[in-house]
Parts: C-alpha cells; structure tokens; sequence
C-alpha cells in the first residue's frame, strides 16, 4: 500500500461480521490495521455479527466504543434481532438500507459525519432486489434521492450495496461512477478478486466478503447447511468457528474532488496473523 498523500483521506472498509468468530477476528485484525495504514474512516458490515443474524445493541456499543468503528451499515437481516427497533434510533452511526421495503425513512440509510482529520464524509446503505425477499425499492432511484440530500461540499461519498447478484452491484456501480467515491458490494460471503477504479472516479469491488469463518457454507456450519440442501431434518443454522480469516479494503480518497485513487483488497487468515504482511494474501 502506498504512503498516504497530504490531501488524501484513507478509508478502511470490513465485510460482514459473522458471529462470535468474526467479532474475534476483527478484533485482531483490524488493529493490525489500524497500525497498518492508519486509516481515517473505519466502516464496518454488522447484519450478521451478533449469532450470525442481526446485531444486538450490545455488540454495537463493542464496535462503536472498544473496536473505534465509524460507521455500520446492515442488510437484509438488519432485524433479525428484533431489539434492534428499541435502540436504532440513539445511534446515528448504524445504518439500514435505505430503500429495504420494511425500513420507512430514506434518511435512514445514509449518514454524514466528519473524521478526526476534519474531512466530512456521507456513507450510504443500500439493498439490492435480484433474489431478495420483499418488494424492495429501486436501488438507482434510492441513491439519486441520497445523493440530492448530501451537501456538495460533502465531496467523499461510500456506498455499501448488499446485493446476491455482481451484475446488480456492478450495474449500481457503474451508474453511481464519478458521483461516490467508494462503492462495493456485500452480503455474498465470498470476497471478489476485482478491485479498480471506475473512469478514475470511483473505487469498485464487487463483494468484500465476509469477516468469519471460512471452513463453513458462508459462515454456516458445514453439515447444517448441507441438510438443508439435501432435505434432511436440520437444526437451527449455527455460525461455525473454524478458520476466520478477516477481509477488508483500504482506498485513499482525495478530499478535494473525492475520487479515489488508490484501492487495495486483503484477506488475513487468523492462523496466519503473525506473518501478516502489506500485500493480498
């Protein structure tokens, strides 16, 4: 990864979280990172992180306080753990997609803040409709009428787009070219070996993947998943915990026109953290 310019604001985004083997792999990773590339804006997927389905307020307050996480964005298991509707409105920080058909208000899925370094910043969450469950709204509408909200001098713009399908994220992607700076993809599990920039614009990967245990059926069990696809009786779905690797991506930003200008992707097996090195492993 190359030194960060003056003008530069580096940004650390992190995969879904899948349960307690995620949570402890990014509690190690992402201080290695941290010491890293120093970034200035951490964001983080969090729909997954408490039992492998939602997010409990608890594990929020752990991302936000103790692990210096910015900003977390959902999916569509923002409300798997239905306490969430007790507490989301205290946290500006936790998003939900903004165009999901059971979240009401556009607002909720984009937020501006501003880094320590003083650089102001929006991030959006929005929700793919290919394979999904619900009559979802038009995620290229949706982010047309975030964009109109975000002041102009808000010129460093994330997108975090929980899609199943790469021509959908990689559709968005390239509507949104030149208008954001940062847009990947989410939700798969499966980190994508794709990482560019849009027309020298925009910085794109189609999926991070996840942060969790990859000898699993995307951070499932192995054998609870395959009943299901046999059709055999089958418990509850369990996260597994076996073999977390921590997956992320770092892009530098410039802040005066808020294209990006550098992306990187890494994947770091928790078995190998000691050798962690500064390159895709």
């Amino acid at each position: 990864m190359q030194p960060k310019g003056e003008s530069t604001v580096r940004i650390l985004a992190i995969g879904d979280i899948m349960g307690r083997a995620g949570r402890e792999c990014l509690e190690i990773g992402l201080q290695e990172a941290k010491n890293q590339f120093m970034p200035d804006i951490i964001i983080a997927n969090g729909e997954n992180a408490s039992g492998g389905f939602g997010i409990t307020e608890k594990v929020l307050q752990q991302f936000l306080q103790d692990s210096g996480i910015h900003v977390i964005t959902t999916g569509n298991h923002w409300a798997d753990k239905k306490e969430i509707y007790t507490y989301k409105s205290k946290y500006r920080e936790l998003l939900v997609p903004a165009n999901m058909y059971n979240v009401e208000e556009t607002r909720e899925g984009f937020v501006v803040k501003e880094s320590s370094s003083g650089c102001r910043y929006a991030v959006i969450n929005l929700l793919g409709r290919v394979f999904m469950k619900g009559e979802n709204r038009c995620p290229f509408l949706t982010l047309d009428r975030v964009l109109q909200q975000i002041p102009p001098a808000v010129k460093v713009r994330v997108v975090d787009f929980h899609a199943e399908t790469s021509s959908e994220k990689q559709a968005l992607a390239q509507y949104a070219v030149g208008r954001v700076s940062l847009f990947y993809g989410t939700h798969t599990h499966c980190p994508t070996a794709d990482e560019r920039i849009f027309a020298e614009k925009t910085g794109f990967v189609t999926d991070l993947g996840m942060t969790g245990a990859y000898d699993s059926v995307i951070g499932i069990e192995t054998e609870h998943s395959l009943r299901r696809f046999l059709d055999q009786p089958s418990k509850k779905f369990e996260p597994s915990k076996k073999d977390p690797w921590f997956c992320f991506l770092v892009a530098d930003v410039d802040q005066a026109t808020g294209h990006c200008r550098h992306v990187a992707r890494f994947r770091w097996k928790m078995s190998d953290m000691n050798q962690v090195g500064d390159s895709t492993t």
